[in-house]
């Protein structure tokens, strides 16, 4: 069977439509506590973190190898010159990254992955060996075990709040290379117990419980000092990225996604305003089709002011050139939603939210816009100034201007067919060039059979033999599906799904005229409205 998501377009590819998921200003609150990462067509997060990364990692290099210098020269001048040779190897093997890390190339990510796990290993390596000769040395030689041990558990340390500090990272990522540096005296010692069980023995007897446990307790507090500071260091440096490609906007997560493009939860940073932003997908910011059809989109929605067209705020593009425009934030579902929570509508209900969708086509057509996918999912029902059950129209991605007379120019061509297979008018199934307004009175009646049954007009394996359906197929009554729908509904929704759409209503207003005299129209209004919402979807409005 063929999903209400479904976009047929022959002779091009699909084009999906925005899935919209909007949430409560309680909930988008709640969800400003997350950082959602966004795909551009220019510079990514992950670019700018690369190029990030191989500075740092030049740092910590440096750092290392100048703390492993000074090192050996306080041994040399004031204590014993042990392990001199390997000082110098671990030197010169961060070297050897550091040359890579400061050559001409382009280092890709897993390659700086591996020169991060060699500088790093190389110290936990030296802070190893260094530990376990000091361990099993010569009791003669002056060595102080309890020291050693100390002085590993420091080293350690500070080599953990080095990584975290420098190196940009995630917080799991970051997690499993502190938890590795923070085994490294765990595993010494294990390896002491097996190659030198009496050093192991008397480092026992003189090391108090209390002593083990103060050593444990502070590598404990270190390594999730050390995460959290990595986690932290890793928000500032999204929400820095997100202010510069977004200007005054913050991207809070996403709440829908589609062939063009993704729809995020946002605020604006200077007035506290909930919005949802879309942006265009990275894989069709090359296509100049995506791009022209994303422009429409947002110039259509512009040019209408209808109360129940939802609206737009702000249009551009980011510093690296990513197209997005900023639309108001509704609470509440899509009609698809609605129905698939709790099925199908009462009949009052159903009209008072298609006689508002009227209003907003009206507009559309009397601009000389066409929608061609209005369906469920396109439909919103929000809660707008204090009013439950305000009808938004959303998606002009598809809109087709009837003033378009240069073909040539135009997002829709001969031959193709788009909009959404379920709620498509026959002429427009078959291709025809002259569609007009009529074809979304047919989907208005689509929308409406749904609504009522909790099924499409026609449902099919495919998409082409939905279209087939509308396209030669008598449609079935509705009352066949749900036997107690009045029968002045069910006329006007089988007059909508007329074949020939002469023989449809005209125009979206003498539909809401018609849909305004039913029986039923009376049984449904604001106030039943909000005790329905508070009863059946509280979450969505405390």
């Amino acid at each position: 069977m063929t999903g209400d998501s479904d976009t047929t377009q022959v002779l091009l590819p699909p084009l999906a439509e925005v899935a919209w998921r909007a949430t409560t200003t309680q909930q988008f609150r709640a969800r400003l506590k997350g950082v959602a990462l966004v795909e551009g067509n220019g510079p990514h997060l992950s670019d700018e973190t690369n190029a990030l990364r191989r500075v740092r990692l030049r740092a910590a290099a440096i750092f290392l190898i100048a703390s492993l210098g000074l090192f050996l020269a306080w041994r040399l001048t004031f204590a014993t010159p042990d392990l001199w040779p390997l000082n110098i190897a671990i030197m010169a093997g961060i070297a050897v990254a550091l040359a890579f890390l400061c050559g001409p190339r382009p280092i890709l990510p897993r390659q700086l992955t591996v020169i991060e796990f060699a500088i790093f290993g190389l110290m936990v390596v030296y802070v190893a060996i260094r530990e376990f000769f000091s361990l099993t040395a010569d009791p003669s030689s002056g060595f102080d075990s309890l020291a050693t041990v100390r002085g590993g558990l420091i080293v350690t340390i500070l080599l953990m709040f080095t990584y975290a500090m420098l190196i940009p990272n995630t917080w799991r990522s970051a997690a499993k290379v502190v938890l590795a540096i923070a085994a490294t005296p765990l595993v010494t010692k294990l390896v002491v117990m097996v190659s030198h069980p009496e050093v192991f023995r008397s480092l026992t007897e003189v090391a108090t419980r209390e002593l083990i446990s103060e050593n444990v307790l502070f590598m404990l507090v270190a390594s999730f000092l050390s995460i959290y500071g990595t986690h932290v260091l890793s928000a500032l440096r999204v929400e820095a990225f997100e202010a510069r490609r977004l200007n005054q906007y913050r991207l809070v997560s996403q709440i829908g996604t589609g062939g063009m493009g993704d729809v995020y939860l946002a605020e604006h940073r200077m007035m506290k305003r909930p919005c949802a932003l879309k942006l265009i997908r990275d894989d069709k910011a090359s296509d100049p089709r995506t791009i022209a059809r994303f422009t429409q989109e947002v110039e259509a929605t512009a040019r209408l002011s209808h109360p129940n067209t939802v609206e737009i705020y702000d249009y551009g593009r980011t510093d690296d050139g990513t197209f997005y425009y900023v639309m108001e934030f509704l609470p509440g579902l899509s009609l698809d939603d609605l129905v698939e929570r709790h099925g199908p509508m009462p009949f009052g209900r159903v009209i008072f939210l298609l006689r508002q969708a009227c209003g907003a086509l009206a507009e559309a057509h009397a601009s000389g816009l066409i929608h061609r996918d209005l369906k469920p999912a396109n439909i919103f029902a929000a809660q707008r100034g204090g009013r439950y059950d305000v009808t938004k129209l959303l998606d002009f991605g598809l809109v087709k201007v009837v003033s378009e007379a240069d073909d040539s120019q135009a997002i829709t061509r001969e031959h193709t067919v788009q909009g959404t297979a379920l709620y498509m008018a026959p002429e427009q199934a078959m291709g025809k060039a002259d569609i007009d307004h009529r074809i979304d009175i047919y989907a208005l009646g689509g929308v409406a059979y749904a609504l009522l049954t909790g099924r499409p007009p026609f449902e099919r394996e495919t998409r082409f033999g939905v279209m087939a359906a509308h396209a030669h197929e008598p449609v079935e009554p509705p009352s066949i599906h749900r036997p107690d729908i009045p029968i002045d509904l069910e006329r006007i929704i089988l007059r909508c799904l007329s074949k020939l759409r002469d023989d449809r209503f005209p125009d979206a207003a003498s539909l809401e005229t018609a849909l305004a005299a039913c029986a039923s129209a009376a049984e449904w209004d604001h106030p039943l409205a909000e005790t329905w919402w508070r009863e059946f979807e509280p979450s969505l409005f405390l």
